[in-house]
């Protein structure tokens, strides 16, 4: 069985394909089309997808979408319905009238369309957006069993959704409804703080992490929200505005001016921002582990699994074993909403089909990859000079990384996601203390509070961070606390607060990369890397061979690795 999958319309389309329900190939759209965050349809990723698997649209038995349009047949709409100015609404209004004759408004968790068979369209499922998540959370983390949590900005009209997982069943235990929504509240203090919603919530994050803690405001944001015994969170909607989707601002006056802020201020880096930030990101934490907490009262499972774009937060993420009765956590290596058109595929496989799980192959290098001599046609054609080293070469790469501290690397197939994992990555010595401010200076042109992430060799982490000797964080997705004998020997990937989001690698998973790190431990006494994505600021990870070359050339870096080839400027 061969099933598509689309995310169009939401934050960073993307395009995925589920092979016999195990193999997966797919990449997000503005990899392609080089803008960030794009919305387009995934024209160029669904092209990928279909030739990488040597596949034709007509030769897969599903298609689906991460979005459900008909949910809103909950309720009838006559502004839409009674109103339609074009025939080809006639797929939303039609349904939305006859539900009147309906026993009852339930328009369920999907809608399919079929085309007759001599289109060769496969039928298209427009799917519930939060059943995407929960589907990509829960079919890849290989777990029979699992509570499943939910939460972004929002879905068709859930921001909050609490779910079980077992077998081949996702059942709903509750939901939360926009514009009560963490996602939405997590968005609104980053534009609060002077930064773009729904892109720049990790700058705000990151923000949050210097030691400005002032009770006071911590005490204020708390009063704009009330916890609720079932879980559920309500805000003061007096506060916020996304339920009106007034513009420019998601916040209100009454919050700028209850806060304190000064209009009269450009500085977007104050002592009252860093004050906010940790405010805001200490009661974002309480709010996601009280409804996590009340998910573990409800299903006893040990598991859990957690997606939706608020789940980006890796700083919360480090804390949820610690601070909840669950034992094992697993966040997928797309959890926003890119990675519903993987959640769709498998939603369809396993709900919809019934086709029974196979143990799946969860690694994000799902995307495109380059031939050697393709490479090196590329290079000869714009006449750049290199030089070419073996394949498994992983000493000479250590000694340049060691010799000229930061290399541009890329390498194999291209991750699925918004971090970059080793693949299309910025690799540097975390033993200098003025990297950091090279890298953020010279090359990914951001703000000098951003911090970097270590890679670390999986069977070695406990020895530098404080986890657990069987931890694993292979997608960047939790942050942990460094060690203090170790904090100053890797200044570059530590942060304000003694805290990394670190990476663990294994030699099956990421041989490559493993070999590295064993290599740099041999030449410096620690099998530890900064690793950082391939990309200026601004623009999406590198894709092709061409997006590296440009991005070397309009960047302070000096070193890359293109596939097996050596450039130097």
């Amino acid at each position: 069985m061969k099933i598509i999958g689309l995310n169009h319309g939401e934050i960073n389309s993307s395009a995925s394909i589920l092979i016999e329900e195990k193999k997966l190939a797919g990449a997000i759209e503005e990899r392609f089309n080089r803008e960030k965050f794009t919305k387009k349809f995934p024209f160029y990723a669904l092209k990928f997808v279909l030739e990488s698997t040597n596949n034709k649209l007509e030769d897969c038995d599903a298609i689906g979408q991460g979005w459900y349009p008909g949910i809103n047949w909950i309720k009838f709409n006559p502004i839409y319905s009674e109103n339609r100015d074009l025939r080809e609404k006639y797929f939303y209004t039609i349904p939305d009238h006859l539900f009147k004759f309906a026993p009852s408004r339930i328009p369920g968790n999907y809608a399919k369309l079929s085309l007759e068979a001599s289109s060769k369209m496969p039928n298209i499922f427009f799917i519930k957006h939060h059943l995407c998540h929960a589907a990509n959370a829960f079919f890849l983390s290989n777990f029979e069993e699992s509570a499943i949590i939910t939460s972004d900005f929002r879905g068709e009209i859930e921001s909050t959704t609490m779910s079980f997982g077992k077998k081949n069943n996702i059942k709903n235990i509750q939901s939360q409804y926009a514009p009560d929504s963490l996602g939405i509240f997590y968005s609104t203090f980053t534009e609060l703080l002077g930064y773009k919603p729904d892109s720049d919530e990790w700058k705000v994050m990151a923000m949050s992490s210097y030691e400005a803690k002032d009770q006071n405001i911590i005490n204020k944001i708390k009063k704009t929200y009330e916890l609720n015994g079932d879980g559920s969170v309500q805000f003061d909607q007096s506060f916020f505005k996304s339920s009106i989707l007034e513009r420019p601002n998601l916040y209100t006056e009454k919050l700028f001016r209850y806060l304190g802020g000064d209009k009269s201020s450009k500085n977007i880096n104050s002592d009252w921002h860093k004050a906010i930030a940790y405010g805001m990101q200490f009661c974002a934490e309480e709010i996601a582990l009280h409804i996590i907490n009340k998910l573990y009262d409800k299903t006893k499972c040990k598991n859990l699994v957690a997606s939706g774009g608020f789940f980006m937060n890796s700083v919360l993420n480090g804390k949820i074993l610690e601070k909840t009765k669950f034992k094992n956590l697993y966040i997928p290596f797309a959890p926003t909403d890119a990675g519903n058109s993987i959640g769709s595929t498998l939603y369809i496989a396993h709900c919809i089909f019934n086709k029974p799980r196979k143990k799946i192959d969860n690694k994000s290098f799902i995307g495109p990859s380059f031939s050697k001599n393709l490479v090196s046609n590329t290079l000869n054609s714009k006449f750049i000079k290199y030089k070419k080293i073996k394949n498994d070469d992983s000493k000479i790469i250590a000694h340049l990384i060691h010799e000229s501290k930061i290399l541009a690397f890329f390498d194999g197939k291209m991750e699925f996601g918004d971090r970059a994992l080793g693949n299309r990555s910025i690799l540097a010595d975390p033993r200098d203390s003025e990297i950091k401010d090279k890298i953020n200076s010279a090359i990914k042109f951001r703000e000098a509070f951003r911090p970097f992430a270590p890679v670390v060799i999986e069977e070695r982490v406990s020895q530098y961070f404080e986890v657990k000797k069987e931890f694993k964080n292979q997608y960047m997705e939790k942050v942990v606390k460094v060690k203090k004998k170790y904090a100053k020997k890797i200044p570059a990937v530590v942060h304000f607060d003694g805290s990394c989001r670190v990476q663990t690698v294994n030699k099956i998973r990421e041989p490559k990369l493993y070999k590295i790190l064993l290599e740099f431990e041999k030449i410096t006494g620690l099998p530890i890397l900064l690793n950082t994505s391939f990309n200026l600021n601004g623009e999406p990870i590198v894709h092709s061979p061409e997006d590296a070359i440009s991005t070397f050339y309009k960047s302070g870096l000096k070193l890359m690795i293109l596939e097996n080839h050596l450039i130097k400027k």
